[in-house]
């Protein structure tokens, strides 16, 4: 059943982030809502990071401070378990909300009762030496347009082991499905992703608002440059590991279309996980015929032969390549998010 009422509570867990901060509240506080709460959490900052937040709560009686000195997780849970609201967003303490962030999300998640979390589109930046924006790497621009172009929740669901389906930072969750799920677990990998991953394996349905309300700043100190379980490697291990979960991958095994680093790693992983491999799809024609640790690499013109008898993994990097395999796997007969899967 839905939320009977509407409430919001922000959840902005913080650690040494005093030369943000302040931009990140005040998004929240300029938001063309006003009826929310406001859950600023230190996490054992040893900056000005805790001043900031008070003499924010000071003027302005929807901000609670809270202070946490356990893991991140832990600090992420405590947050939101303190609210008493029934809808959890969450923002990073170094990005900057639109103003209707919060008002479009809310109508969203009101208007479809059976989504359980919805994300927003992003715009990823980085800093200046000063402050001011500039534009993404290459590689964070390329996550941006594939992020914002995974829209239906058929999409993010088939998608989901490309990358992260669902930006964190710009996320509305029901308090009730945290409370459902547990709210975040603490495994080796990224908490947010494994979160998404483990609801849509609970079959639970994520969507998105079909606009950038977010700016999503990629700083030299962002976690996911400075912490390992952020790291590509451990990215890769929690898509191996909820893929290998998958009733049929389990029953049937899989083939993988990609002989590259990709597909090997996959391949590695996956065998880990007691996953039959079967074959390695292929279009290089100087890959055709030969063996990887004794597993056949086979010309991608026969995919169609292995349809039924598995799931096929699509394990290329490139988005063009992954197009390719798509199309190929889709004219044999595969269908994306049942037994065909991109990874990346």
């Amino acid at each position: 059943m839905p939320e009977i009422d509407s409430s919001i509570a922000v959840v902005i867990p913080a650690r040494n982030a005093a030369s943000t901060l302040e931009a990140a509240i005040e998004s929240i506080q300029g938001q063309t809502l006003s009826d929310f709460q406001i859950l600023l959490v230190d996490h054992d900052s040893d900056d000005e990071t805790h001043r900031i937040m008070l003499e924010f709560a000071s003027s302005d009686p929807r901000i609670e401070v809270l202070q946490h000195r356990g893991t991140f997780v832990e600090a992420a849970n405590f947050a939101w378990e303190k609210s008493h609201a029934c809808l959890i967003a969450r923002m990073d303490a170094d990005d900057v909300a639109h103003p209707a962030r919060l008002e479009k999300q809310r109508e969203f998640l009101l208007k479809n009762p059976d989504i359980a979390a919805c994300a927003t589109g992003v715009s990823i930046l980085k800093r200046a030496a000063d402050g001011s924006p500039l534009p993404p790497d290459d590689g964070y621009a390329r996550y941006e347009k594939w992020v914002n172009s995974v829209v239906e929740p058929e999409q993010i669901a088939a998608e989901r082991f490309v990358d992260s389906p669902m930006p964190n930072p710009s996320s509305m969750i029901r308090r009730s499905i945290l409370e459902k799920h547990g709210g975040y677990a603490d495994p080796e990998w990224a908490e947010d992703y494994d979160l998404w991953l483990r609801l849509l394996e609970a079959e639970e349905t994520l969507g998105k608002v079909d606009e950038v309300l977010l700016n999503w700043f990629d700083g030299e100190n962002r976690s996911t440059r400075t912490i390992a379980r952020y790291s590509l490697d451990q990215f890769q291990r929690s898509k191996a590991f909820y893929l290998a979960r998958m009733a049929m991958v389990q029953e049937k095994g899989v083939a993988i279309c990609g002989a590259g680093p990709i597909g090997k790693q996959f391949a590695l992983l996956l065998e880990e996980r007691d996953i039959q491999i079967h074959c390695f799809y292929e279009v290089n024609q100087r890959q055709i015929g030969n063996k990887l640790r004794g597993i056949p690499v086979l010309d991608s013109a026969g995919m169609d032969h292995f349809q039924g008898k598995g799931t096929a993994i699509a394990a290329v990097g490139l988005p063009g390549a992954r197009q390719k395999i798509r199309d190929l796997a889709t004219a044999s007969g595969f269908i994306e998010g049942d037994d065909f899967f991109c990874v990346a």
